[in-house]
């Protein structure tokens, strides 16, 4: 049986500004299509697991959800550089 390989998981700091905004972005979208998702009640709450470089973005999702009344919530795991950003639900007073 084969070993399983470790696939190295890229940081910020590993890549030029260019590939980090673009990874950046791709993140940010990931967030903007969950708290679409709950505004529109497709889903009552979204957990994004994973998503690489979504903690270099977390701010400008928590304007975007706190924009529309939104909860947001970030957690940091024990691994390095994986983290969990639960959007929803929408706030009574959102």
């Amino acid at each position: 049986m084969d070993q399983p390989a470790v696939v190295a998981f890229p940081s910020p700091s590993s890549l030029d500004d260019a590939e980090a905004a673009s990874r950046g972005a791709a993140a940010l979208r990931e967030i903007d299509a969950a708290i679409e998702l709950v505004l529109s009640g497709v889903a009552r709450r979204m957990r994004l697991i994973a998503i690489p470089f979504i903690e270099t973005v977390a701010a400008t999702g928590l304007a975007h959800a706190n924009a529309v009344g939104i909860d947001f919530r970030l957690e940091r795991r024990d691994r390095l550089g994986v983290a969990t950003v639960t959007i929803g639900p929408v706030r009574p007073d959102g």
